[in-house]
């Protein structure tokens, strides 16, 4: 970690509004525990090729204990945000990310509805969460993708991660960024 004082949280103070480069105004808010329901949806609405890049498993359906690991973020080393749009308030995209308890690394995961892919919601909320880490003073933030999830993987090389191979299994791309 850097020798600066920094919040030791990935916790956010209030909605945060962001504008996409697609036009989309989205409001992102923390997970909370009335929200399985709505995640439980959310998750429902992706398709099989969307839950298997979030994921990396064919699975149709959140488990059980899978939602409720999403929903029991600590919020100082795990936080899962919730991205709304503001005019509708529809639920369209979930970022959740991971810091070791050093701060150290930080893992990020994110996932679209499809009806709002390609409107750039995906690369504000990667550049959120590399901003976020920033300021938290996290000196890398990860993200494991499936080769075959191209667009993912070119959006993160946008904002600066480099992809390498990774251990143990040739279908999974490992890319990072160093924030220091």
């Amino acid at each position: 970690m850097t020798g600066q004082s920094v919040d030791m949280t990935l916790s956010e103070k209030g909605p945060i509004s962001l504008h996409t480069r697609g036009g989309v105004k989205i409001t992102l808010r923390p997970v909370g525990a009335g929200d399985a329901e709505l995640l439980s949806r959310f998750y429902d609405g992706l398709s099989p090729a969307d839950m298997q890049f979030r994921f990396l498993s064919a699975q149709p359906h959140l488990s059980s204990s899978q939602l409720a690991a999403m929903i029991a973020v600590d919020h100082r080393h795990r936080e899962h945000l919730l991205a709304f749009e503001q005019a509708s308030g529809e639920l369209v995209a979930a970022l959740l990310i991971a810091a070791d308890e050093s701060f150290e690394m930080a893992e990020v995961a994110i996932a679209v509805a499809p009806a709002y892919k390609g409107r750039g919601i995906g690369w504000n909320l990667l550049h959120h969460a590399v901003d976020l880490a920033k300021a938290r003073g996290i000196g890398r933030l990860r993200s494991v993708e499936s080769r075959a999830n191209r667009e993912a993987i070119e959006v993160e090389r946008t904002l600066g991660f480099t992809s390498s191979a990774y251990d143990g299994d040739s279908t999974l791309a490992l890319l990072e960024i160093d924030l220091r």
